[in-house]
């Protein structure tokens, strides 16, 4: 598995190593009223989101600018703080990272001066956001909290993003040979060159997901997952690249909902790689190794 073949992607959950950790449940939290506090959490970020966009005085943008300010006050709080997990994670020979997070706790490990700059026009939207970091391209696929716009929460954004990104991957190309397909077949067939976009990644590199809980809300991941498991069956010598799930929960918080989750991943042709450990710390720690070990391994076979 080498380097320029491995894509990371980082959920919040590595912030669990570290009680200074910003919890984005926490934050929809902080800003919303008693009412809003009383939803089950087991409805999901999404829908707590559209909640309290309806019932709370403060709406939509205001709520993803209240959202990104707090996010960056408790930035500015844990730096010099942040957890060595950060930095293990920026020191593995992985060139490419994807995050949901909308800090820059990656950026601020390597760097405590770290000013995000603007890498795209993008607005709303962030297919191509990303930050560059010593040799890293870090891709903040659901916003980043200094453009507050493009911060994803709520179905209207899932499902512009979706919309946006399906129809590019499964639109329709001709060729006067007849050899053409669809975009994302003549891509990986090599009649057409993918653009810079991350989800292309999915069909052609190889995915681990670290701290990443794959919450049902979370449809833009998940349609990716099972469009490339659907493409898999019809071209099975197409898609290649392997998807793998860490899992970092300790020994004794596992739920059903956890095992549930993981069997489908595991239908959908994702590999579950189990941590030992009795704490979040302790499961990073043990992932951490792993990663060093099948990227240092597959390294020398390339040598």
């Amino acid at each position: 598995m080498a380097e320029k073949n491995v894509t990371l992607f980082v959920g919040n959950g590595v912030n669990r190593a570290d009680k200074t950790a910003i919890s984005w449940d926490d934050l929809l939290k902080e800003i919303s009223n008693e009412d809003t506090k009383l939803i089950s959490d087991e409805l999901g970020m999404t829908l707590r989101y559209e909640y309290i966009d309806t019932v709370a005085e403060e709406r939509s943008i205001k709520i993803k600018r209240a959202v990104a300010e707090r996010t960056q006050e408790k930035a500015k709080e844990i730096i010099g703080k942040l957890n060595s997990v950060h930095r293990q994670i920026m020191e593995l020979p992985i060139k490419t990272i994807f995050t949901t997070n909308y800090d820059y706790s990656l950026e601020l490990s390597v760097d405590k001066r770290f000013v995000p700059v603007q890498t795209t026009k993008e607005r709303v939207y962030s297919f191509y956001r990303k930050q560059r970091i010593a040799d890293k391209a870090i891709y903040h696929i659901h916003g980043e909290c200094r453009y507050p716009n493009s911060i994803c929460l709520g179905f209207e954004h899932y499902a512009g993003m979706l919309e946006k990104m399906r129809s590019r991957l499964v639109k329709s190309t001709e060729t006067p040979d007849k050899t053409s397909k669809f975009h994302l077949h003549d891509v990986l067939t090599g009649i057409e060159q993918a653009d810079e976009a991350w989800y292309y990644d999915f069909f052609r590199n190889n995915i681990i997901f670290l701290g990443f809980g794959v919450d049902p809300s979370e449809e833009d991941v998940w349609w990716l997952i099972t469009y490339r498991r659907k493409l898999k069956e019809q071209y099975p010598n197409l898609i290649r690249n392997r998807l793998i799930y860490i899992d970092t929960t300790p020994i004794g918080k596992r739920t059903k909902a956890d095992e549930a989750k993981e069997k489908v991943l595991n239908a959908m042709d994702v590999e579950i790689h189990r941590t030992e450990g009795r704490t979040y710390r302790e499961k990073y720690q043990n992932a951490i190794a792993f990663l060093k070990e099948i990227t240092t391994a597959e390294e020398q076979r390339n040598v």
